[in-house]
């Protein structure tokens, strides 16, 4: 049997994108660093370091989560080296899939965004670059990384051991299919009705339980699908892929200048608690999102399908993610 010694260099060689994205993200950190130091001081007349430590600062969101897929597809492409496997980074094996993953993520982003500033007032952003140009191209990288980020992540787990967790499928008929459109129909009407940050409750879980099944009687990729067939890797490798990223958001977001903050009274005292600027509680509200975003691509991509837009390539089997 050939061990690893055995096999070609280029096979076992850590990829050139798995060291740029952790240089990346270590400069920012360090950088970040630099500017809280000697922060609140004014920008003009520091020095070069200083002012590119500002820059990081003001850009840390969009700059780390770049850094972030650079790594994410670097992990990916050696676990599938050092497995003598094909590629299984969406990036490199279905660059067009990534690419709608990539772009799409941006309209779900600002769906979520929409819903907050009309009507729920639970998150803030602070901070934010005056000049048009450079503060929406920051949105643009921000949020286009929001989904291929927790697929990415959903995609190792999954082929670190979670695509295996099989079981004797659930029984979920088309009645309570219906039930859970309706569901969602009620949980999405219900933050427009209530207009206050408790709306969040809801807002979480609309998409995923109006989407999924409208995917699963269109015969596309969906967690009803898994249920029933008793595949739960995929959905547990979402929500881990969903929590992964929340941990990263928050650390990233804290010390950063243009940032976001909370606003959610309805926790009353145990607001307070928090990881970074998110309250305890409130981080439940990552566990299913990665699974709604999910839904959200899978939906976008069969609708590209009937306008004849067939850019983004099927998923090869039944457990991949991305």
């Amino acid at each position: 049997m050939a061990t690893i010694a055995d096999k070609p260099s280029s096979m076992r060689a850590v990829p050139w994108t798995l060291i740029a994205g952790l240089l990346l993200v270590a400069v920012c950190e360090l950088l970040l660093f630099v500017d809280v130091h000697g922060r609140g001081g004014a920008i003009i007349g520091r020095d070069a370091i200083e002012q590119v430590a500002r820059f990081v600062a003001i850009h840390m969101t969009p700059l780390c989560w770049v850094g972030y897929l650079l790594v994410a597809d670097g992990l990916l492409t050696l676990l599938a080296r050092r497995r003598g496997e094909a590629a299984i980074s969406s990036i490199l094996a279905r660059p067009n899939r990534f690419i709608v993953a990539w772009l799409t993520s941006v309209s779900v982003w600002c769906y979520f965004d929409w819903a907050n500033f009309a009507f729920l007032d639970a998150w803030r952003y602070h901070g934010l670059p005056a000049n048009v140009v450079d503060r929406w191209l920051g949105y643009v990288l921000a949020f286009a990384a929001i989904s291929p980020a927790m697929f990415l992540a959903a995609q190792l787990y999954q082929h670190l051991g979670l695509k295996r967790l099989r079981t004797r499928g659930l029984r979920i008929g088309p009645t309570a299919q219906i039930i859970v459109l309706l569901i969602g129909v009620a949980f999405a009407v219900f933050p427009h009705v209530i207009r206050s940050p408790i709306g969040t409750l809801t807002l979480w879980l609309s998409v995923l339980l109006v989407l999924d099944p409208v995917n699963h009687w269109l015969a596309v990729p969906s967690i009803i699908g898994d249920w029933r067939a008793g595949r739960w890797g995929r959905t547990i490798a979402l929500v881990a892929g969903g929590a992964t990223c929340g941990l990263l958001w928050e650390l990233w977001n804290y010390w950063a200048i243009a940032k976001w903050t909370y606003h959610l009274p309805f926790l009353g005292s145990l607001e307070q608690y928090r990881y970074f600027e998110m309250p305890l509680l409130g981080f439940a509200g990552f566990l299913p999102f990665a699974l709604e975003c999910w839904a959200a691509l899978n939906t976008i991509i069969w609708v590209l399908d009937r306008l004849h837009l067939r850019v983004a390539e099927s998923l090869p089997d039944e457990w991949t993610v991305l």
